[in-house]
Parts: structure tokens; sequence; C-alpha cells
């Protein structure tokens, strides 16, 4: 097998120098061409990373514990995390909350961090910096020098939209959340759209329809409130597109005490797939999202951060499924 000190030999670089190129260290400065001569040297020779014993991962979550109670779907990404790394016998330790207390400090403890949540492009570069094996969950954007894992959201927005359409429903209502961007404080300085309501307002515009949109909080508050809105004040609405299970609980309620059938009078469709929305009446369609996979996917991607010697940033994008229930049934020709 060989070894680090023959690497070096063969590249006429220190020790050190390959050692912290293997190990990704981004705080070295050398050129492209230098890193890249090492991992084809390694490559063929067939290099192996000797894997630590002990692997130590560290979660972050921009969510306080209020509203991981209120949003299942996050939880269900930590259990995923969680469950993996049994499966490696790798150590999670307790979750950590970003506040007026978060040190970086704490993050350089940890052989590979996994982020969960909306992160300002200014925390993502300071966690960065504290520790270079940094993998983000559902961040909502993307960075050129990080790892992330998202749900399929763009493509299956579209393709409820399309067969809401065919299925004869032109006027789609969209419910959504607005995605505050945390800081290292835990404090929020700007917002991110949601990349549904992006899709929606491209989708509509596309096929020259009016938008009809409410957004506000992730709870089921602003699905009441929205579908009171859109329903007064656009009563020819015949769908309503919903970003997420909580939102739409508050929403099919509202409707319900209007005298609208779901399903009939308004077709819903929804996002999380909680376990709870099949034993609602009528039972509600949503997108599985796949949150224990896209924490499965996470803890695998941050376990090879710290075992193998790629150099290349990975984008995981989960593929998500449409689970048809009685408020939006499958178009069929």
């Amino acid at each position: 097998m060989v070894t680090i000190q023959q690497i070096a030999e063969e590249t006429g670089l220190s020790s050190s120098t390959v050692s912290r190129i293997l190990n990704n260290d981004q705080t070295l400065s050398v050129r492209d061409t230098t890193r890249q001569l090492v991992f084809e040297v390694a490559t063929k020779h067939h290099y192996t990373k000797k894997i630590k014993k002990n692997i130590k991962i560290g979660v972050i979550t921009t969510f306080s514990e209020m509203r991981e109670n209120h949003d299942a779907y996050w939880r269900q990404i930590y259990l995923g995390i969680q469950s993996e790394a049994r499966q490696h016998n790798i150590t999670i330790d307790e979750i950590m909350r970003l506040d007026k207390k978060t040190r970086l400090s704490q993050f350089r403890q940890f052989d590979a961090l996994i982020a969960l949540g909306e992160l300002s492009s200014n925390a993502v570069q300071e966690i960065k910096a504290a520790n270079q094996r940094l993998v983000l969950v559902d961040a909502k954007k993307h960075y050129q020098n990080v790892d992330a894992v998202d749900p399929e959201l763009t493509n299956m927005t579209i393709r409820i939209l399309d067969e809401l359409y065919q299925s004869g429903r032109h006027h789609i209502g969209f419910i959504g959340g607005i995605n505050d961007l945390i800081e290292m404080d835990g404090s929020t300085s700007t917002s991110e759209r949601d990349l549904r309501y992006v899709a929606y307002k491209q989708w509509t515009s596309q096929h020259q329809l009016n938008e009809y949109v409410y957004e506000g909080s992730w709870q089921a508050e602003t699905g009441n409130l929205g579908a009171k809105h859109l329903l007064t004040e656009q009563p020819q609405i015949d769908a309503l597109l919903i970003a997420s299970d909580p939102i739409a609980i508050g929403a099919l309620n509202k409707i319900k005490t209007s005298g609208l059938e779901p399903g009939k009078d308004i077709d819903v469709v929804s996002f999380d797939d909680l376990d709870l929305v099949k034993y609602l009446v009528p039972a509600l369609t949503s997108v599985d999202l796949k949150a224990t996979e896209m924490g499965k996917t996470a803890l695998n991607r941050a376990v090879e951060l710290v075992t193998e010697i790629d150099s290349w940033t990975v984008w995981s994008t989960i593929p998500s499924a449409l689970e048809y229930r009685e408020t939006f049934m499958k178009f069929t020709q």
C-alpha cells in the first residue's frame, strides 16, 4: 500500500503538504495544479486513507425546539442522520442550535458537520472556515465549496401544477412560508423565497395565468389565514398548492368551514407527507420528500468527507414521490 511519504517523493512535495491536500485542507495555499497532481498520484497507486475510528459528527440546526415541534419534517431528517450514524458506529452529540452563545471553536472538535435549515451566506462561510467538512441539508441555496443534500422541489412543483391544469383547474393558488436566513448568533437579517413559490410564479407566467399567493410563517395559522384571504378575494380559485403539511392542515380547516369540499370543489396538494395527513378527512394528497433518506445521505456524505480523498463538491438531490389521496386524485386521460 502506497504511503503519504511515497506520494510526497513522487510529487516532490513535503509529506505534511501531501497530507493536508489529501485531507482537503482548503486553508493550505497551493496551486490547483499541485492539488490535482497529488490526487492523480494517490489514485494511480490506489492510496486508501486510513479510516479514523470513533468518527464524531456534529449536527447544527437553525431551528428552535418549538419550530421542530410544529414541523416533523426536520425531526425526520435528524432521525435519519441518527439511524445511519448507528449503522456506522458514529457518535452524534446533542444537536447544536445557533444562538448568541454559539462559538465557532466548538465546531472544530468534530470530524465533520451537518447543518439543517436555512443559513445566511455569511454563516455558511464562517462555519466552513471553522470546519472544512460541512454538509448542508435543505439549505435552499448552493455554494461552490460546500456539499449539500436537498429535496426535489422545483420539478415536483411543476409536475403538480401540470396535473392540476390537465384536470381542469386553471385558477390555482399558492400558500407558503418565508425562509428566514439565520446568522451565527441566531438572528435573522435576510430571507429567501421558497423554491416552490419560485416554480409556481414561473409556471403561472408561462401559462399566462393569474397568481394567487399568500405567504407567512410555517404554521397551520398561515394556512387558515391564507385560505380565508384567497377564497374571499378570489372565489374562483379551484386548487391550492401548499408548501407544507402543517400549513395545509390549517387551510383544509378553513376550506371546510367555508362550505367547500376539498377534492371536489377545490383540489389541495401539499408537501411533507407527514404520517397524520393520510388520516385527515378528507385524506391529504402530499409529496413525500424522503426526509429520512435525506438525513441518511447527509450522514454518509459527511463520512466520505472524513474518510475519502475526493476533492470535489457534491450536491445530492433526493427524488420525491407524490402520494395521491382524496384532496387530489391522479389525473387520467
